[in-house]
């Protein structure tokens, strides 16, 4: 019977991995990159296969070591499940990276973080921030935040609520461009558009046959960009209701024809891994998510 490889053997692997080589994994472990040299020698040679193909440069897996990271993945997320069970009464503690749109992050997440921290100060959230749909794995997320229609994959999804629209102007530029009182005004005015989804800069309205046509201001590609730009009064734009709810609390901005733009509510979806469901502090982070979208 072969020696089974140790759980830390495992996590040095993975590591190496998911760090693109032993240098970065060596710092994150605390450990030297011979010693994580010497770990994947001893897994190769209990294994009897080769995992990784070695140069100066780079690391390359090969078809073995690419099933064998799987394999070890899944080991360490049960092996980490099981431990929480004996740990079902405590606090839940333990790393949690979570992947979010800049925007999410920045005005629904962040004002609340604290709440979040006092209530479970042993879980170490790590956010990264992009926008596209992503490979959990291969982000070494446990968990992502996106928005709209989403097409039809293996992980988990859990709803988080549907945010509606809000089309938002700043007071001092509508006060240079002139209040407009009916839809068909805001022709006349000058729209910020995102650079994509491109559905998002489309206006229509309640009883409009057509949408109507704004001329482009200026053109960002980040959702953060185009409020601050809409903030400074360069034109006008649509957005979730979370991006500007401070905004028009404060007075910043003004919300325009309210009720009448005709765009869906987004849908707002909390995705993960299978393997991490079991995890108590995935568990806690997702109820406290749909706490403070609702």
């Amino acid at each position: 019977m072969h020696e089974l490889p140790q759980t830390r053997d495992l996590v040095a692997f993975v590591a190496i991995v998911e760090d693109n080589g032993f240098a970065e994994a060596s710092r994150r472990l605390g450990v030297a990159p011979s010693t994580l040299s010497r770990t994947v020698s001893r897994l190769e040679q209990q294994l009897g296969v080769t995992l990784l193909r070695r140069t100066t440069r780079m690391i390359e897996m090969t078809p073995e070591g690419r099933d064998f990271l799987d394999t070890a993945r899944d080991i360490l997320a049960r092996a980490e499940a099981l431990a929480e069970l004996g740990t079902s009464g405590r606090t839940p503690r333990g790393p949690l990276r979570v992947n979010a749109p800049v925007p999410f992050l920045l005005h629904a997440i962040a004002p609340r973080l604290p709440e979040f921290r006092a209530r479970y100060p042993e879980i170490r959230l790590r956010f990264d921030m992009t926008d596209d749909v992503i490979d959990l794995i291969g982000a070494h997320a446990d968990v992502a935040i996106r928005f709209g229609p989403l097409e039809d994959s293996d992980l988990l999804k859990r709803p988080l609520g549907r945010t509606p629209w809000k089309l938002v102007a700043a007071p001092h530029y509508l006060d240079a461009q002139g209040w407009p009182e009916m839809p068909g005004d805001l022709a006349r005015l000058a729209q910020v558009r995102f650079s994509a989804p491109a559905h998002i800069n489309l206006l229509e309205f309640r009883g409009m046959d057509r949408p109507v046509e704004v001329p482009a201001a200026v053109e960002a590609s980040n959702g953060e960009a185009v409020r601050r730009l809409v903030v400074a009064g360069c034109g006008i734009a649509r957005f979730s209701d979370f991006m500007v709810a401070e905004d028009l609390k404060a007075g910043r901005l003004v919300e325009l024809f309210p009720g009448e733009v005709t765009a869906e509510p987004l849908e707002m979806t909390a995705l993960y891994l299978t393997r991490a469901s079991g995890l108590r502090r995935l568990a806690v982070f997702l109820d406290w998510l749909k706490e403070i979208v609702t």
